[in-house]
């Protein structure tokens, strides 16, 4: 049961966003300048699409249709019927064409209907009619020029288009309900912690555990307004929160207060291949969530490396105490890693080979090539927009910049990603994560203020591991990073709606919010260290 505080957080939250969703619908109605983010239209096209553009009564129970060239070949189809192109519903569609059931098909029946094997293939139909009618009526959200998300998304938003009163507001309350479930993992992964280390840093027990999720996150408007806005990225939020409080609950974190030392009396010599994590239910479903939650955006798989640097420092730890061996095999210590790789790998395998089997080449090219080789010359916070920019001025082509900059983005990136990752993700999971992400989206080649959203969802959670010398620090840090915003939206107001050439300003308010990202990842990694290193000289005390 949640304690009465949480319970009031949640319904204050709740609160905020029903007012905001509403706030939107008449803002939408009535101003010149609509509240829903044009991403949701997106959506809601793609959803649309897979749900009702590729009706049975257009293919398989049409005379138009005899085999699927014909939904690319026949005008009268090719217009307004896309279906799924994947190889599991053209057979889906081969099949219901033999249907016993299917009156209007009698010339093309398997066998005829007084053979003796006309019975078992009638109820063997009958058993699997409702799956080939899933598959087969599946259409392409891809149909949607700029749907370039997972269709699963698409499908989870899907039903709400039977019902015309209701398909407007299913995938924001959807996205709402998902934001307010950040904030009950949040406060899981807190008390998860509080449960392990209670005893050796009393200060995890604090007031904060309950106020950061509720104030930063519940209350604070800005994640509030990115989720009724009709962002999906609180789904996001919710599969990474829910992939590290699985991950803690199966591996603990040995080091969040202080580097565990050996016992004074050895432990019994046990082989380290008997050791096994500490719940294998919550073990699977961390690669399962994470493995999910790169299908849908392929940005958490800079987490691998926190979580490698986790699970490695949490089996060498495990060894250390549990079998008596102070200086383990490396290959003993690595096991867990590898395995977790391998789970999550293989999961996010079978993820894409299943939606590309329904859904086909339009998948891999939509949703995952695309990525891989976009570059966007809108301007945006990223500091490669202007050379983006201006390599769109000529022949992209023989543009040195139209290939070499995706590659000039990413190594920086990479480098940095994996070396936060590495170094803090032994000692706080969280932590580590949080300032990958800040790394990630300060030198992403394109980002804007909902992708600030990535790395506040850890907020509430390292807030309460970390010692702030100064109220004044915070407040500095917060309004820089405020102000640098205000500097760049000043500059691109001009830009969008002055028509001035503000191109070079621009820039440099996006190299100055750049230093305010560093600065901030800087300050809370001191404030971090500041703490720990706090609470070890109190664990050494006491002891």
């Amino acid at each position: 049961m949640l304690p009465r505080t949480r319970w009031l957080y949640l319904g204050l939250g709740l609160a905020l966003r029903l007012f905001l969703l509403g706030w939107g619908a008449y803002q939408d109605r009535h101003a010149s300048l609509a509240y829903t983010d044009i991403d949701y239209a997106v959506y809601n096209d793609g959803a649309r699409a897979l749900w009702t553009a590729c009706p049975l009564s257009s293919t398989v129970y049409s005379d138009n249709y005899e085999d699927e060239e014909d939904l690319f070949n026949k005008p009268e189809l090719a217009a307004h019927v896309h279906c799924a192109r994947g190889i599991v519903p053209a057979v889906s569609r081969f099949v219901l064409q033999y249907d016993p059931g299917n009156a209007e098909a009698e010339d093309r029946q398997l066998v005829d209907r007084d053979s003796l094997w006309s019975w078992p293939l009638t109820l063997s139909f009958y058993m699997t009619r409702p799956l080939f009618r899933f598959f087969a009526s599946l259409g392409d959200p891809f149909a949607r020029e700029t749907y370039r998300y997972t269709p699963f998304l698409a499908l989870l938003m899907g039903p709400a288009h039977s019902f015309d009163t209701l398909w407007p507001w299913c995938g924001k309350l959807l996205f709402v309900l998902a934001d307010v479930g950040c904030a009950l993992l949040m406060w899981a992964i807190l008390d998860e912690r509080i449960l392990m280390h209670a005893f050796e840093a009393p200060g995890l027990r604090t007031s904060l555990s309950t106020h950061l999720p509720g104030i930063l996150w519940l209350l604070n408007p800005f994640p509030a307004q990115i989720a009724t806005r009709g962002s999906a990225d609180s789904l996001i939020g919710v599969l990474v929160l829910g992939t590290l409080y699985l991950l803690i609950c199966a591996t603990p974190e040995m080091s969040l207060v202080h580097t565990p030392t050996p016992p004074k009396e050895k432990a019994a010599k046990h082989d380290p291949r008997e050791l096994r994590v500490a719940n294998s239910n919550a073990w699977y479903g961390a690669a399962f969530l994470l493995a999910l939650a790169v299908h849908f955006k392929l940005f958490p798989i800079i987490y691998g490396a926190s979580i490698l640097a986790h699970l490695i420092n949490y089996r060498r730890h495990a060894i250390m105490l549990l079998c008596g061996i102070e200086k383990p095999r490396q290959s003993d210590v690595l096991v867990l890693g590898l395995e977790f790789t391998a789970l999550a790998a293989i999961m996010y395998i079978l993820l894409n080979t299943f939606a590309w089997a329904v859904w086909g080449q339009p998948y891999i090219r939509h949703a995952l090539l695309y990525h891989l080789a976009r570059l966007d010359h809108r301007h945006n916070f990223s500091i490669y927009f202007l050379p983006t920019y201006l390599s769109m001025t000529t022949d992209s082509t023989s543009s040195w910049w139209a290939w070499i900059a995706p590659w000039t983005s990413f190594l920086p990136q990479l480098v940095t990603v994996a070396l936060s990752g590495f170094w803090l993700g032994g000692f706080d999971v969280v932590l580590a994560c949080m300032v990958q992400t800040i790394v990630f989206v300060a030198w992403n080649k394109v980002y804007t203020s909902q992708y600030f959203l990535w790395y506040l969802w850890f907020v509430p959670i390292v807030g309460v591991t970390m010692h702030v010398r100064s109220t004044w620090h915070v407040a500095t840090l917060l309004a820089l990073w405020v102000a640098a915003q205000a500097v760049w939206l000043s500059q691109a107001y001009r830009l969008e709606f002055l028509a001035k050439d503000t191109f070079v300003y621009l820039w440099l308010s996006s190299l100055a919010l750049l230093f305010v990202h560093v600065c901030g990842a800087t300050y809370i990694v001191q404030a971090w260290s500041d703490w720990r290193a706090r609470q070890s000289i109190a664990v050494e005390k006491s002891q």
